[in-house]
């Protein structure tokens, strides 16, 4: 590594910060090790967007933009980065076309990601949001290996599932036990691959599993207003045993 370079090179011990959303930017960086979580706050929660490995590079918006970070930028791993300044990025660009159509692809595959972690931020129920993730996250492994025939891996831990979906790990026990329940993933483990995450047997038909759920929930909500409409006009002080009666548990009624 040339002196330039080195001189250039920032160490972020564990569970530091290299910026936070909002922070003025005038720097990119690109990993040398360790690993870095991009975080986003939207609407009081805080969403895990991406983990960025060796290689990967981050935080170029803002000194193409000069606007204020987009996201923070959290150490998972000690990490070892090298800083990149609006002058140096832009000699690049124009002298190094390789690495100018690398970041290019980069960025519009980012905001790509962007558009679909938007649909995420505005699903109110945790269940949504997860479910969502999840075909997300297969549709991406599918393009990236190429392969779109049986099952997907997609190896992502529980822990990291629930902070890309702002929910806690108790909410995303409960959603990937009725998942499981349904026939639509089993863990990893239960398989034998020796990794986290899940394979998921179709991410369509987690949609559907969706949405079949969501009308259910509908018609016993139509249920119970018709029986609660019933009791008013007949003047009963009591609920009726329809209305004690719950057919869907807690699906989507958090």
């Amino acid at each position: 590594m040339s002196r330039d370079i080195e001189q250039n090179i920032q160490e972020f011990p564990a569970g530091t910060h290299v910026f936070r959303q909002e922070d003025p930017g005038d720097v990119m960086y690109v990993i040398q090790s360790g690993a870095i979580e991009i975080r986003r706050r939207f609407y009081n929660r805080e969403f895990l967007l991406a983990v960025l490995t060796p290689g990967e590079f981050f935080g170029e918006m803002a000194i193409v933009t000069h606007q204020p970070r987009s996201a923070t930028a959290l150490v998972r791993e000690d990490a070892r980065l090298l800083a990149i300044d609006e002058k140096t990025l832009s000699n690049m660009l124009k002298n190094q076309p390789t690495i100018s159509a690398r970041i290019l692809h980069t960025m519009a595959r980012r905001m790509e990601h962007s558009n679909r972690q938007m649909e995420l931020f505005l699903f109110n129920h945790a269940d949504k949001r997860l479910v969502h993730c999840l075909c997300y996250l297969a549709e991406e492994h599918e393009r990236s290996e190429g392969d779109n025939r049986g099952a997907i891996y997609v190896p992502v831990a529980l822990s990291e599932l629930a902070d890309r979906c702002a929910m806690t790990r108790d909410q995303a026990v409960d959603v990937i036990e009725r998942l499981a329940e349904a026939g639509l993933l089993v863990s990893a483990s239960a398989v034998d691959i020796d990794g986290p995450g899940y394979v998921i047997a179709e991410p369509t038909a987690l949609i559907d599993f969706l949405k079949a759920q969501q009308s259910a929930l509908r018609r016993n909500q139509q249920r119970r207003r018709a029986a609660l409409m019933a009791q008013a006009k007949s003047g009963l002080s009591r609920p009726t045993a329809a209305l004690e009666t719950a057919e869907l548990g807690t699906w989507l009624s958090k």
